[in-house]
């Protein structure tokens, strides 16, 4: 059994639902999930909000906080977790924006590297997280980007000790 397996029992254990709201992986954490029988009674669905338009009409986040910190913030991703919550009625809400390349402006030379921010809000609990890549092209950054929040979201949801407390 992998990560996304193990979250999708735990979530059907403890009756918890989840949303996505994803930028720069695309869609790419929500397909990871329908991968995983049984997917449909606790995934209620997902929002790939690409644009700063999209992010604001339809994950009401803020245009002030756009302008202020851009679409590639931790700001940002935490607007897009609640929004995504709050609009589907979850109980775990996912969210990720950045960028994953490519970088034609940068010298071949350079330490080139992609950044994503995502947040998991678990109920009212936020944990908000940034990830630095050295570029490995945009489809091996997106792959690495989901793989990251998957661990994330595995580490939060899933703790045997939690039937000791």
């Amino acid at each position: 059994m992998n990560y996304k397996e193990i979250i999708i029992n735990e979530l059907l254990k403890s009756k918890l639902t989840l949303g996505i709201a994803e930028s720069v992986t695309g869609g790419m954490i929500a397909s990871t999930f329908v991968d995983v029988p049984n997917a449909s009674k606790v995934f209620k669905g997902g929002i790939v909000a690409y644009t700063d338009f999209a992010k604001k009409e339809l994950l009401r986040v803020n245009g002030d906080t756009l302008d202020k910190y851009t679409a590639y913030s931790a700001n940002v991703a935490r607007e897009m977790a609640k929004g995504i919550r709050d609009k589907l009625k979850t109980d775990i809400s996912i969210s990720v924006t950045g960028h994953a390349g490519p970088f034609n402006n940068v010298d071949i030379n350079e330490y080139r590297e992609c950044k994503a921010y995502f947040c998991i809000i678990i109920v009212d609990k936020a944990y908000d997280f940034e990830i630095t890549l050295k570029d490995e092209g945009r489809t091996n950054n997106r792959i690495t980007i989901v793989s990251k929040i998957i661990e994330e979201l595995f580490k939060l949801v899933y703790r045997p000790d939690k039937f000791n407390e």
